[in-house]
């Protein structure tokens, strides 16, 4: 990328302009773009850039659903969703195989995404005993772990990868 000469003299809109125009490839500009190995498959660069993207500027907008509150039956959601363990896990899960399958698979993929992907998360994470609970769309309870004790060494032993650890 050819780099505007520094100093008073150059026009800051222009020089802008001639950056953001190399950026997208711009015809006009000098320089050839990087071809990527030919020995190596381009990755498709991802739609979203990280899970709270993906959750902020597509699944609260796509996903429709009556929400719970109070007594009244409706998904569980907590607006906190990235605090509880479960939840940020499933949503990343969700995010990675919607960015797969829209490559993938764009003939059906989003089929499949709502149907394999999301239809069981979210029954899992709204739940009765899911991790929204005992949140609300205007409320947010601190999740609670498992209660967990050690196991046995004796226990451990007897596992295949024992011997890993």
């Amino acid at each position: 990328m050819t780099l505007p000469p520094p100093g008073p003299a150059g026009d800051p809109v222009a020089d802008l302009s001639a950056l953001l125009g190399q950026l997208a490839g711009d015809p006009s500009d000098t320089a050839p773009p990087a071809a990527p190995p030919a020995a190596e498959p381009t990755e498709a660069e991802p739609v979203y850039r990280n899970v709270e993207a993906f959750v902020g500027d597509y699944f609260a907008h796509v996903v429709e659903r009556r929400l719970a509150s109070g007594p009244d039956s409706g998904l569980n959601w907590c607006p906190r969703w990235w605090a509880h363990p479960e939840a940020i896990s499933r949503l990343y899960a969700l995010w990675r195989a919607w960015e797969t399958l829209r490559v993938s698979d764009p003939q059906t993929g989003m089929s499949i995404w709502w149907r394999d992907h999301l239809d069981p998360h979210l029954t899992a994470l709204a739940a009765e005993y899911g991790p929204f609970t005992r949140c609300r769309p205007d409320k947010h309870t601190e999740p609670r772990p498992l209660p967990v004790e050690p196991a046995p060494p004796e226990v451990l032993a007897q596992l295949p990868d024992a011997d890993a650890f």
